[in-house]
C-alpha cells in the first residue's frame, strides 16, 4: 500500500515574524513575563522615568509605548497569545495581525538602550525629515519638532501609531528629503 507523505509547500511555510500586542493598561511588565514563561519571544522597550512623591523621589522602568508588548512568532501560536493574561489583541487590521518590519523593532531596540538624550543646537525647520548618521541611533529617522526652544527628533513607530521623541548632537543629523524618508 502506498504510503502519503505531506510536505509543506515553501510558499505556504508559516514564519516568524514581529507583532504589537494591545496589553491591558499597567499590565506590560506581566504579559512580557507570562509570554517568555510560555516560550514565546517577546520584547518590552523600557525606559527609565523619576517618579517624585512629596518626600522622595525614585527611577522607575515604565514600558517606552504603554499598553504594548511586541511579539515574534508565527500564526500558529495565535490563540495561546490571545490567552495570556492582559492580552487584549493583536494590533491589526479586522481581527488580523499586522506584521511589524524588523527594521521598526531595530529602532525600538536602539532607543531603549539609549535613553539618555543629548542637548542639541537646532538648525533645521520643524518638520523636516531627519537621518541620524552616528551613534547609538545610527540609521533611524524622524522628523523635527521644536519643545520649549529645543530641537527633538520624533520617531515614528507606524505599526502601532506611536511615536517617541530623542535629542542628538546637530552634527549626528542629516537632513532627508521627504521623497527618501520611509516610515514603512
Amino acid at each position: 500500500m502506498p504510503t502519503l507523505s505531506i510536505e509543506p509547500d515553501p510558499q505556504f511555510t508559516i514564519l516568524s515574524r514581529w507583532y504589537a500586542l494591545y496589553v491591558r493598561s499597567r499590565y506590560e511588565k506581566r504579559t512580557h513575563s507570562e509570554l517568555q514563561q510560555l516560550g514565546v519571544e517577546s520584547f518590552l522597550p523600557l525606559i527609565e522615568e523619576i517618579h517624585c512623591w512629596s518626600d522622595r523621589k525614585k527611577r522607575v522602568e515604565e514600558p517606552m509605548f504603554r499598553g504594548y508588548v511586541f511579539v515574534h512568532s508565527d500564526l500558529r501560536n495565535k490563540v495561546s497569545i490571545l490567552q495570556t493574561e492582559g492580552v487584549v489583541r493583536f494590533v491589526g487590521i479586522r481581527n488580523y495581525p499586522s506584521p511589524i518590519p524588523d527594521d521598526e523593532i531595530n529602532w525600538v531596540r536602539i532607543l531603549a538602550k539609549s535613553p539618555d538624550a543629548v542637548k542639541r543646537e537646532e538648525e533645521f525647520e520643524p518638520g523636516e525629515w531627519v537621518r541620524i548618521l552616528v551613534g547609538p541611533f545610527q540609521g533611524v529617522q524622524g522628523f523635527v519638532t521644536m519643545v520649549k526652544g529645543m530641537a527633538k527628533v520624533v520617531v515614528s513607530i507606524p505599526s502601532i501609531g506611536r511615536a517617541v521623541s530623542i535629542q542628538v548632537p546637530i552634527e549626528f543629523v542629516e537632513k532627508v528629503g521627504e521623497e527618501v524618508a520611509v516610515l514603512s
